[in-house]
């Protein structure tokens, strides 16, 4: 039989040093610390579908975890969590980040002819998610296609980067292997 091993305390790694001339200082840095995580992992809305279709507007998730929170307290836990259970079996949940918004403008700006305004909502996104392999891959071939080919094959390296086997991270890698193609002949 082994030893029983000292629980460890899950704080000590976390450390705050304050200075007391500088009390001011060191909280505005741990707020916009938190600021910055809170707004990199934003999620703004809810997506209900039913088989990939969307069944009404999307959500804003504030209005989404109130409607929840109200579920809880008026009906009680239990049949409140068998409701949510029994819909999130025909009903799918998809969070939607900011990130995820913007560049969908940026696509129907694109589809427009709105280079310009397409490419700023990109940037935008990627302010808000930086390694959006989607965001990425949309400002790369967006600009290949105007014809800044070194920042193309730069946005499109990083997509290519992402998640193995997200569509815009495949997309991103047959891209950069066209624009090799074309170097070589």
């Amino acid at each position: 039989m082994s030893e029983k091993q000292p629980r460890k305390n899950p704080f000590e790694g976390f450390r705050v040093e304050i200075d007391p001339d500088r009390v001011e200082e060191t909280l505005k840095q741990i707020r916009d610390r938190l600021q910055e995580s809170f707004q990199a992992s934003r999620y703004t809305k809810v997506r209900l579908s039913y088989k990939g279709k969307a069944i009404v507007p999307d959500i804003p998730l504030a209005i989404f975890l109130a409607t929840e929170g109200v579920a809880f307290w008026l009906i009680s836990p239990l049949p409140a969590l068998l409701v949510n259970l029994g819909a999130k079996a025909f009903l799918d949940v998809e969070f939607i980040h900011a990130a995820d918004e913007l560049v969908q403008e940026g696509l129907s700006l694109y589809m427009d002819g709105e280079i310009e305004e397409a490419e700023k909502r990109y940037r935008k996104a990627l302010d808000k998610r930086p390694d959006d392999p989607t965001a990425l891959y949309n400002l790369g071939t967006l600009l290949r296609v105007s014809g800044h080919e070194e920042e193309a094959e730069r946005m499109l390296r990083k997509a290519a980067m992402g998640p193995e086997g997200h569509p815009d991270v495949v997309r991103a890698a047959e891209a950069l292997d066209r624009m090799a193609g074309k170097r070589k002949l």
